[in-house]
């Protein structure tokens, strides 16, 4: 039996000093990544590039592209290019969100209490009453009823991975993604898969490049704020030419064509679930490759007394993974 990698310490955690002025270390964060071609080849990777890992929403845009065909087989309109990009979000509820879900959800014929997802505050607006549409997964529940529609199925059955709609899901996922060791069920309640993070990053790397990927890769580019949201990096990136998306525990799938105009693709986990530490290290790590423009997001300081107090900032680790990158 082979040796499974280690995780990699890929950022720290630090705190200044306020009597010498220096920083401390206050923690780490370590992760597994895998930076693969549009082919499956590993390039280069940091642990465990196979890591089987709740991909939980990273997996949104690979959703939102089969819906989208269920829904073209159908002969049902399209949704705009705003209301796929939502679709594909774990938004932040601010009002450009909300708006382009119920635009969907009325594409839909749905009202907005009828949806999926659980009721939940959004993160733009913390003091509301929870709702249904503020849950951050709210676009792709309203995109789960406009493709019900297509298959005859409405309200609980949307997310029943036997049904008809998360059935043939599923197994778009499959296709995609390869074998998936598990399903489990995410936050929003749809089923939530396994895969190695070396297949994400593979369908990432598909993502940025494949045509049948084009109606949600060119709506997440168009739209790269209603993605995420204000502060969020996978909103800088998409802003930036490359297709990102966040996953819930610390989860990481990014996109990019290489000078050549060939697909690679990023996936990276956070084994202790902390997201802060692999933003960092994904932004850094494509501002190593030049993928992104130096400075272009910054990871938000951990604070003190609500001012800024530290940094969190990328290990040797994402150096040397932006080199192996480099000479694949």
């Amino acid at each position: 039996m082979s040796e499974v990698s280690a995780d990699v310490r890929v950022a720290e955690v630090t705190r200044q000093d306020v009597c010498t002025g220096s920083e401390r270390v206050e923690s780490w964060h370590r992760a597994h990544a895998a930076v693969t071609d549009a082919d499956g080849h590993v390039l280069a990777a940091l642990g465990d590039a196979a890591a089987a890992t709740f991909v939980r929403s990273a997996v949104k845009p690979l959703q939102a592209a089969l819906c989208l065909d269920l829904i073209e087989a159908a002969g049902i309109a399209a949704p705009s290019s705003e209301q796929v990009a939502v679709a594909w979000a774990s938004h932040r509820g601010e009002p450009r969100h909300l708006d382009a879900v119920a635009g969907l959800l009325a594409r839909a014929e749905v009202p907005p209490e009828a949806l999926t997802c659980p009721p939940a505050t959004a993160q733009a607006d913390p003091g509301a009453a929870p709702t249904r549409l503020q849950h951050n997964c709210s676009g792709k529940h309203a995109l789960f009823a406009l493709a019900g529609r297509a298959l005859g199925c409405a309200g609980p059955d949307l997310l029943d991975p036997d049904g008809p709609l998360q059935s043939r899901l599923l197994a778009g996922l499959d296709d995609r993604i390869g074998p998936l060791p598990a399903v489990g069920v995410d936050g929003c309640g749809a089923p939530a898969v396994v895969a190695p993070l070396s297949n994400l990053a593979t369908a990432f790397a598909r993502l940025a490049t494949e045509d049948r990927f084009a109606a949600v890769r060119d709506a997440g580019l168009a739209h790269p704020g209603l993605v995420g949201g204000e502060g969020r990096l996978e909103s800088a990136l998409l802003d930036a030419g490359v297709v990102a998306k966040v996953g819930a525990e610390g989860v990481y799938g990014v996109g990019w064509r290489d000078p050549d105009g060939r697909g690679r693709g990023l996936a990276i986990k956070a084994t202790d679930g902390a997201g802060r530490g692999v933003a960092a290290a994904t932004n850094a790590l494509l501002e190593r490759l030049e993928v992104v423009p130096v400075g272009s997001w910054e990871p938000p300081p951990p604070l003190g007394g609500g001012r800024p107090a530290g940094r969190i900032r990328p290990t040797a680790a994402v150096d040397d993974l932006a080199r192996a990158v480099a000479v694949a």
